[in-house]
């Protein structure tokens, strides 16, 4: 299957910053992505359709490596 994956890295007015995971950077005006999108949130991009989708078991994951990441930041000793 044809897709590529994007971390919505921030919103900024009508523009959605993205970057997939080589790091690069996407510009996308919001009114192309999936509605109730947020800053977070990891999207695939079907290249046959030409839509982005927010995949929930991703952006789950994706948030449960972070807050992991930062308690373990702050456990004390």
């Amino acid at each position: 299957m044809p897709y590529k994956f994007y971390s919505v890295d921030q919103i900024e007015e009508d523009i959605a910053v993205l970057y997939d995971d080589d790091n690069n950077k996407a510009d996308i005006p919001v009114s192309n992505l999936t509605q109730n999108i947020k800053e977070g949130d990891i999207l695939r991009f079907d290249e046959e359709e030409q839509i982005y989708t927010i995949d929930e078991t991703q952006t789950k994951r994706e948030k449960s490596v972070i807050s992991q990441r930062f308690n373990n930041l702050f456990k004390k000793k």
